[in-house]
């Protein structure tokens, strides 16, 4: 079988060639490229996600992080319109019309990726993707079997990935943790295979009990330094409001 060669670049030329530099969404914390954000039921993620697109579409801080003023597209598919206005309206009294939202879509392999390019032709100055929740979008849901699952998940992600290194986009995936907690590694929650959190070039977990006000918000990724961000739920202004960060020093020294 004959097969084309292998492209390489030597070090020395890579060292001097100019690349364009990552483009962060969200300055130290949302890099583009494709991202998880997988998180508990019914503990808030679909309205952070929400705030998250309105404070993108106006340029505004995600806590103390600057963002990319961009347009936002946001595929909020366990919704209703009627759900999503009622979560609007404490969040802002005038939505930004650079932030679009769609309660239905095809599934990957089925039609996604062909919306979502059309969407990027006509909305070009679209960074970030939001994508709630994962499950909706799989083309493999019934797979099963160890190795059905990790295929799966393998195509499905890789498909989404593709999309936001084509483009050089955010694409951010809620996605759903087990009900079994892992002390040591919290990202091994992640319901699925370890592929999801294995492809991805960042990955978030929100982790929150519903007894408390605040939750855990854990960052790591290829383009990003690990932290924790301790976040507590004001329920005056529905938002989530950062109360600490703690980079890898920080968590060495209270670990030590």
């Amino acid at each position: 079988m004959q097969v084309e060669k292998l492209k390489t670049i030597d070090a020395d030329t890579l060292l001097i060639t100019p690349l364009h530099k990552t483009l962060f969404v969200v300055e130290g914390l949302i890099p583009q490229g494709f991202s998880v954000r997988p998180g508990s039921s019914k503990i808030g993620k679909s309205r952070l996600m929400l705030w998250l697109g309105i404070q993108v579409a106006r340029g505004n801080h995600i806590w103390e992080f600057k963002t990319h003023n961009c347009d936002v597209l946001y595929l909020c598919l366990e919704d209703t319109y009627t759900r999503l206005q009622s979560r609007l309206y404490p969040l802002t009294d005038k939505a930004p019309s650079e932030l679009r939202i769609a309660t239905t879509s095809y599934q990957i392999g089925c039609g996604l990726k062909q919306q979502i390019e059309q969407y990027l032709a006509d909305y070009p100055m679209t960074k970030l993707v939001i994508i709630d929740t994962f499950q909706k979008v799989r083309e493999s849901k019934s797979i099963s079997g160890k190795n059905g699952m990790y295929a799966g998940d393998y195509d499905d992600i890789s498909a989404l990935k593709d999309i936001s290194d084509r483009y050089g986009i955010a694409v951010v995936v809620v996605h759903h943790v087990r009900k079994l907690r892992d002390a040591n590694d919290p990202f091994n929650e992640v319901t699925g295979s370890t592929e999801i959190t294995g492809v991805a070039d960042t990955s978030f977990i929100l982790k929150h009990s519903r007894s408390s006000e605040t939750g855990t918000l854990l960052a790591t990724g290829r383009d990003i330094a690990h932290q924790e961000l301790t976040l507590k739920f004001n329920k005056g202004s529905h938002l989530w409001e950062l109360v600490e960060q703690k980079d890898m020093d920080d968590i060495r020294r209270e670990n030590s």
